[in-house]
């Protein structure tokens, strides 16, 4: 027996949720990284915290609340990726593939949230080939998508382009530029920065699917 589910979710209240949730995450782990490392005194010194208690708030550790709501955000945003392709399909519309291509993407991304996947790279072959290979992957799909964007309202591609730009900058960008000496604030300060675009970019791409979603161009 099939059990309909009917599951109603307004784009800009999921959206600010998921945002004020972001903002909290990203201010434990400052005050946790500050309590950390004490740099004010041109040393670094512990404040009497044990590793697991700074651990949980670290955006940059994998055993941390931080990564599991990167990881979820990323996993839900595939799922209404993955949805919305079936919608399209409804009438057999070639344009469902294009979604269906976006929520693999976005369930390999949650995948690599915890497993770690580019790490293992970067640890097998030289940091600046997972450099070159992402920025790689990121001009080839932008323009593959760009028919793609083309058949959406400006305000659905507009926000996508967004939401690509934030997790990109972070994801490639501030990674790059956080290379150096891992246990210092400066470096975990750049990691929030890091992780703080990437959520916010997943964020908004769950928004945009849901604003379309909600509008009458979801079929097409």
């Amino acid at each position: 027996m099939k059990i309909p589910l009917h599951l109603t979710l307004d784009a800009r209240r999921t959206g600010t949720t998921l945002t004020v949730v972001m903002l909290l995450l990203i201010a434990c782990h400052v005050l946790a990284m500050q309590a950390n490392f004490n740099e004010s005194l041109g040393l670094k010194a512990s404040l009497g915290f044990e590793y697991w208690q700074i651990a949980i708030f670290d955006l940059d550790e994998e055993e941390s609340f931080g990564t599991w709501f990167s990881a979820v955000n990323l996993l839900f945003a595939a799922l209404l990726f993955y949805c919305q392709a079936g919608l399209v399909g409804l009438d057999g519309n070639p344009m469902r593939y294009w979604w269906y291509v976006l929520a693999a993407g976005f369930a390999l991304m949650s995948v690599d949230e915890v497993v770690g996947l580019h790490e293992l790279v970067n640890t097998v072959f030289d940091d600046s080939i997972w450099a070159g290979l992402s920025i790689g992957i990121v001009i080839t799909t932008g323009l593959c998508y760009l028919p793609f964007l083309w058949r959406y309202r400006w305000r659905t591609s507009v926000l996508f382009v967004l939401a690509a730009i934030l997790f990109t900058g972070g994801a490639v960008g501030v990674e790059q530029m956080s290379g150096g000496e891992v246990n210092s604030l400066g470096y975990n300060m750049l990691t929030g920065l890091e992780e703080g675009m990437e959520m916010s970019g997943v964020i908004l791409a769950i928004y945009t699917v849901l604003d379309l979603m909600g509008s009458s161009e979801s079929l097409d």
